[in-house]
Parts: structure tokens; sequence; C-alpha cells
């Protein structure tokens, strides 16, 4: 969402006359979703998220490009943008009037028919609940570059939601989700290095002086694990599995 607040057009997509022209719905949502997952476009994790978004695109009679402008997949569900529910909420026949817009504050007056409410939406109010705070306690990145962007989605998200709710259905607006971090790898040594292998690790580790001559499986120090996890992890793998069979087939010709 720019700072300025964006009217998305309605009729970017007004009919899919392939959606008209499929026999087996199964098949189609399988080929669309294995599309919609390589594209990358909405940075899915699994294949699978690739077949949840392509039904939604049955569902909704939209191109995946389409949805893409429209939502967000954040943490396995749908969130919608804020810019894109503001122009639903317009094209249900709802007005805003931007009373103020700043880093502090976002006050606006939404109205539909009869009814209307004013919104106001502070930074003091979500650094006080801890909503813009991180764990370190430490203002979000999102919430220090982007206050008025972050602060005028909250405000569009409670708008039309009390005014128009049938424009959201319960779907989250995008800037109200934080995409959940990755998980830390852990390593295991134990189950990724076979005791028989374990003699070839060890010298693999003393080569690369993460060991001294002399020590041994169980002197290995558990920040090696954290060391190798990610890339260097299957080089570390690859190396010990060479140095196993290298001193078999030595073993092997010794008479």
């Amino acid at each position: 969402m720019s700072e300025e607040i964006i009217n998305v057009p309605s009729e970017a997509v007004k009919s899919i006359e392939v959606y008209d022209r499929i026999a087996d719905p199964m098949t189609a949502i399988k080929t669309l979703g294995a599309s919609i997952f390589k594209s990358g476009i909405f940075g899915l994790d699994k294949p699978e998220q690739g077949e949840v978004l392509a039904m939604e695109c049955l569902a909704q009679r939209k191109s995946p490009l389409e949805l893409a402008r429209t939502y967000h997949f954040i943490n396995g569900q749908l969130a919608i943008k804020a810019d894109a529910l503001l122009a639903k909420f317009h094209q249900a026949g709802g007005s805003v009037l931007w009373i103020a817009r700043t880093h502090e504050v976002v006050k606006a007056s939404f109205a539909r028919g009869e009814s209307n409410i004013i919104v106001e939406h502070t930074i003091k109010q979500y650094i006080d609940n801890k909503v813009a705070l991180g764990k370190d306690g430490r203002i979000k990145d999102n919430w220090a570059k982007y206050p008025t962007r972050m602060l005028t989605a909250r405000a569009i998200s409670e708008g039309v939601r009390l005014i128009a709710p049938e424009c959201c259905f319960g779907t989250y607006v995008s800037e109200e989700l934080e995409p959940m971090k990755p998980a830390e790898k852990t390593v295991d040594l134990d189950s990724l290095i076979p005791p028989k292998v374990r003699p070839a690790a060890v010298r693999v580790l003393i080569k690369s002086a993460f060991l001294e001559e002399g020590q041994g499986w169980e002197d290995i120090p558990p920040s090696f694990a954290e060391t190798i996890a990610g890339k260097r992890l299957q080089p570390f793998i690859d190396a010990v599995h060479k140095e196993h069979f290298n001193s078999e087939q030595n073993n092997s010709q010794q008479p």
C-alpha cells in the first residue's frame, strides 16, 4: 500500500472465459495450483497452497495475477490488501473523508447510506498495546519505516468492517498479519552420522581444526552443529563419507 490511497479499478478482470470451459475442476485446480506455486507470485512454501489459491481463482473468477493484486498470502491464509479493501468499499457505495493522516495519527470518517463512523488510530496506541513492538521491545521495522501506512491500513480495516462488513467477510487486512519467521534449523549430529562413520567425522574435524589431536566424537562442541547448519551441512557430510570411504579402501589394501 502506498502512502497515497489508491483506488483499484473494478474492471481489471470482468470475465475469465477460460473458467467457463473447464470440464474437470479438480484437474484444473491441480494444474493451475502448480503454476501458481512455480510462478512465485505469492511466495508460497508448498504446492498445496497453490491449489488453495487456484480454488479461490475459480470461486472469484479471477486470474492469479488479479488475485495477487487484491490479496497477500500470509501464514496460510488470504489477507486482502488495504487499498483493495478500500476500493471494494467505494464500489459498494461507501465514501471516506480523511481528516488526518500523519506519522502520529490517522483519522477518517467512513460513510455509506445513513451509516457513518469516525475512526482514529495513533502510533502511541499501538506502542502502548505492544502491537507495534517486537519481542526485544523495539518498534518493528514496518511501523518504524511506514507508520502512516500502517495506521491507515488499520483505520480502513476497522471502518469498512463496521460500515460494510460484506466487503471483507472476516478476511484480515494484510498489514494486520505478520509473516511467520521460518523455524531455525537444528542439526542432530548423532542422527546424521552413524556410529561406524564417526571416526571419519572426527578425522575431518581434526583436519579442519574444529578438534585437536586426541579428541573424539564426544568432544565436538554443541556450537559446531549451529556452525554447519544450512549450506555448510551437506559439504561436511560429503567430506565425512569421502574420508570413511578412503579409510575403508586403504584398510582393504593392507595385507
